[in-house]
């Protein structure tokens, strides 16, 4: 099963609120949770898993980090690294923000 896109995942959850309503509240009460769910691994524990409800009025927008990646992590952006070659490891040590 290849892993899903931030996109992917997006419309995963908007589908699926769609089709039951009761699963914002779910959502909501255990992100990390739910989002595990779908993406089919356990998130790593540094990583914090935020959900932003927007309303009419109100517009979320997702910018990129001001953290600065080091080399070794520009490349694996670069390369289009998997969600869970990052929570796995796979990267190596080049992956120098997992624990």
């Amino acid at each position: 099963m290849a892993v899903p896109t931030r996109s992917e995942v997006e419309a995963i959850i908007a589908e699926r609120i769609a089709a039951d309503p009761a699963f914002r509240d779910v959502l909501l009460a255990d992100p990390r949770g739910m989002v595990s769910t779908i993406i089919g691994f356990d998130i790593p524990d540094n990583v914090q898993v935020v959900i932003h409800e927007e309303s009419l009025t109100q517009i979320h927008l997702t910018i990129p980090s001001s953290e600065h990646l080091k080399d070794a992590d520009l490349e694996l952006v670069a390369g289009g690294a998997y969600w869970e070659d990052l929570s796995t490891g796979k990267c190596g040590s080049q992956c120098s923000y997992i624990p």
